[in-house]
C-alpha cells in the first residue's frame, strides 16, 4: 500500500525519516488533484479493499473517473501532474504574498523540544516501524537536522531549489506554467 499510494515502502516505517519527503510530495500531488475532482477526503483515495487478494485498493480510480467524465484518457501520472501543477500554483501565490521558501517552511519550536507524552487513544504512541513491527514514539521529538535534510530532499523532488525552497523557472516551465514563472521572475521570487 505504501508503495502504491505514498511512493515507497519506507514511507510506512514511522521510525525513520527515509521516504517521507517522497511520501509528502506524492500525497500532496494526489490530494490536490482529488480536490479538483471534488472527491471526499474521507473516502478517497480508496487504499484498502476487501475484494482484492492483497487488500490494497485501486490507486487508478480517480484517474479513471476523470477519464470517464472528461472523455479523454488520463492515467495516474497525468492526474498527479494536475495536482503538481495546482500545488505549484499555490506555492507561487504564497511566494507572491510573502512566503520565503525554506525559511517559512518551519514547524513550531515545540516539535523539536517537547517530547511526545501520550495520546488518549494510543497511550504508548505505537506506530508501524521497520517491517511493520510496532515502535513507540513516546518521548520523541523531531530531529531538527534530519527535518532540514528532509526539506532539502523534498524541494529537490519538487524541482525547486534545495537551498532556498524557492521554485525554479525550469520547473514551472516543465509544468506548462511559463506565465507563472515569468511573473515570479519579474518580482525576483525565483531561485
Amino acid at each position: 500500500m505504501a508503495v502504491r499510494f505514498f511512493g515507497s515502502e519506507a514511507a510506512a516505517d514511522f521510525s525513520s525519516y527515509e521516504g517521507k519527503a517522497l511520501a509528502a510530495k506524492t500525497i500532496q500531488d494526489r490530494q490536490y488533484a482529488a480536490e479538483c475532482l471534488v472527491l471526499c477526503d474521507y473516502a478517497w483515495p480508496v487504499m484498502t479493499s476487501p475484494i482484492t487478494d492483497d487488500h490494497v485498493g485501486d490507486s487508478s480510480l480517480e484517474s479513471r473517473f476523470l477519464s470517464a467524465v472528461a472523455g479523454q484518457e488520463m492515467d495516474e501520472g497525468g492526474l498527479c501532474r494536475i495536482g503538481e501543477r495546482v500545488f505549484n500554483l499555490q506555492r507561487a501565490i504564497l511566494a507572491r504574498e510573502g512566503h520565503r521558501g525554506r525559511q517559512s517552511d518551519a514547524l513550531p519550536e515545540y516539535n523539536f523540544t517537547t517530547p511526545l507524552k501520550f495520546d488518549v487513544l494510543n497511550p504508548q504512541m505505537l506506530v508501524p516501524g521497520h517491517d511493520g513491527n510496532p515502535v513507540s514514539k513516546k518521548g520523541m521529538t523531531v530531529d531538527r537536522a534530519k527535518f532540514e535534510e528532509m526539506k532539502g530532499e523534498y524541494y529537490s523532488l519538487r524541482g525547486w531549489d534545495a537551498a532556498t525552497g524557492r521554485q525554479t523557472k525550469r520547473n514551472l516551465e516543465e509544468l506548462d506554467l511559463a506565465d507563472v514563472a515569468a511573473e515570479l521572475e519579474s518580482r525576483g521570487l525565483l531561485a
